[in-house]
């Protein structure tokens, strides 16, 4: 119970600074979070949604360095476009679209 109260509680901070510094379009959990399988090594997996420029390295560290996570995470961050043509990628589609929950949605 305890990983699951420090989860829950560095996921609702780190979607805060998200939203607030780095103005994605959507953000997406997925993973043991979502399932409910939560054990001692148990991580955040995200999907960020963010029309950019940058390249995914790029992304990635503006990201991490935003968000400053104080726990294991697994971050993707797509533009639009990439998010779009991933919808034909059967792990996208199937552990990310159908598993997943989107927990923050500017466009909504």
């Amino acid at each position: 119970m305890e990983r699951s109260r420090q989860l829950n509680d560095e996921l609702s901070r780190m979607i805060n600074v998200l939203i607030t510094e780095y103005k994605p379009l959507k953000i997406i959990i997925f993973g043991s979070f979502v399932m409910g399988n939560i054990n001692e090594w148990s991580d955040i997996d995200l999907v960020i949604i963010k029309d950019t420029e940058k390249s995914f390295y790029e992304r990635l560290k503006e990201v991490i360095e935003i968000a400053e996570p104080n726990i294991a995470v697994d971050i993707l961050v797509y533009t639009p476009k990439e998010e779009e043509e991933l919808k034909d990628d059967l792990f996208y589609r199937e552990e990310i679209l159908k598993k997943g929950r989107v927990i923050y949605d500017a466009l909504q």
